[in-house]
């Protein structure tokens, strides 16, 4: 697979945009996203076109079943994902590596983080995740349609109290659902071959009970598992167990009724811009049945030098990935499920530019969730894509324009 950085680009004139003023700022029409639940979602329609990369007219997606997250015919929502202060708190963090470091297995390690439950309680108090919703309000002038929140553990029960939290905001949740600690140790005890064969059944049917729960009083959520399975970071990655496991908790959601509220998304990594990580997503897709939205993760910056190929544009990390996808998934709606730009002063420039290219160039975009983050909390070679002011009033500036789908107001 041929890096983008292979046909001869120069790196140093990424941003040679010239500054806009603000009348060219709007009519570009550059956008951003955020995740979030229970809020009206918008209908989808009965026909699907054929998709090419083309820059006029709506792509039409055919409706989902049930109370999933329709895609909008026009337009794209905004969606930001936030790891919770919580679960960046190194306190936390740490205590979590010492359970999962000792525990044996998911039994044992369920058990000794239940014993732990008064200190991550008392930690949550401190760091409630409405603080979260509530900056990015006030930064951006309106709320975003989706809002990620971190990471749940399956075998702990589905994030109710959250989630409520995003929804009576009128956001639509993002759920994650982590099959494993973050523990490497831990991990690699937990196989995904046991998730298929029905070892841990039990957890699964009781976060998928929370899940129908939810839904039930609040409407579609989004929910992933196992992301970025073709990338080799993660432990399930690139995996044969993947597929058997993905389905199998698929059919746990199904037979607890959650599905009629679990909108399924594929989080596949972008390969064209790290191709020594990752290989072809198209070898760990799930199933037409299994998948309802197609999620890419894309990531831009200057700071890895183990992956070249993802200091670029946003255009140009996503050409190649974007047409594999309406080719290989054309009744599909696609979704960036995690982008951003390292921190540094060219990251507003870059947003700008990049949601000009969603609206102008990816008319099969109907979400696009950006990740605030500082990964290198975890692994210094990742990206730090936290919003530095400048960019927040950017995207303050981009979100104007109605083609940006935010929640509504309350």
């Amino acid at each position: 697979m041929k890096s983008l950085y292979d046909l001869g680009r120069n790196r140093r004139n990424l941003f040679t945009t010239p500054d806009m003023n603000r009348r060219e700022f709007l009519k570009a029409g550059v956008g951003f996203v955020a995740i979030a639940s229970g809020f009206e979602m918008i209908a989808g329609f009965a026909t699907a076109e054929t998709h090419t990369t083309r820059k006029s007219g709506p792509i039409v997606y055919p409706p989902l079943p049930y109370n999933k997250v329709q895609p909008p015919r026009e337009g794209c929502f905004v969606g930001l994902y936030k790891l919770s202060e919580l679960m960046s708190n190194p306190i936390a963090e740490r205590k979590i590596g010492e359970i999962a470091n000792r525990a044996k297995n998911v039994d044992e390690y369920v058990e000794m983080l239940k014993k732990e439950r008064d200190f991550f309680e008392s930690l949550k108090e401190k760091y409630p995740i409405v603080n979260s919703i509530t900056f990015y309000e006030d930064a951006l002038g309106a709320k975003p349609f989706i809002f990620g929140f971190g990471r749940a553990l399956l075998y702990r029960g589905f994030p109710i109290a959250d989630a409520k939290v995003i929804s009576r905001k009128g956001i639509v949740p993002y759920v994650t659902g982590e099959v494993g600690a973050y523990s490497r140790l831990f991990s690699a005890r937990l196989g995904l071959d046991e998730i298929a064969r029905g070892q841990h059944d039990r957890y699964i049917k009781y976060f998928a009970q929370g899940a129908a729960k939810f839904g039930k009083t609040h409407g579609g959520f989004f929910f992933t598992t196992m992301i970025e399975s073709n990338g080799n970071w993660w432990y399930w990655g690139q995996s044969p167990n993947l597929i058997p496991a993905w389905r199998h908790i698929w059919q746990i959601f199904e037979d607890e009724g959650a599905n009629q509220y679990a909108t399924w998304v594929w989080e596949a990594y972008n390969p064209y811009a790290i191709t020594r990580f990752a290989d072809d997503p198209e070898r760990h897709y799930f199933g037409d049945k299994y998948v309802d939205w197609i999620g890419i993760n894309t990531f831009s910056n200057d700071t890895n030098p183990a992956a070249p190929g993802q200091n670029a544009m946003l255009d140009e990390l996503m050409h190649e990935i974007y047409r594999q996808m309406l080719k290989n998934h054309p009744q599909k709606p696609i979704m960036l499920s995690q982008f951003g730009r390292a921190t540094g002063s060219d990251q507003p420039q870059w947003l700008i530019n990049a949601f000009r290219s969603i609206k102008t160039d990816f008319p099969a975009i109907k979400a696009a969730i950006h990740h605030d983050k500082n990964q290198k909390i975890v692994n210094r070679d990742w990206t730090d894509s936290t919003l530095s002011p400048e960019s927040l009033q950017a995207l303050k500036e981009i979100f104007k324009d109605p083609y940006w789908i935010m929640a509504k107001k309350r």
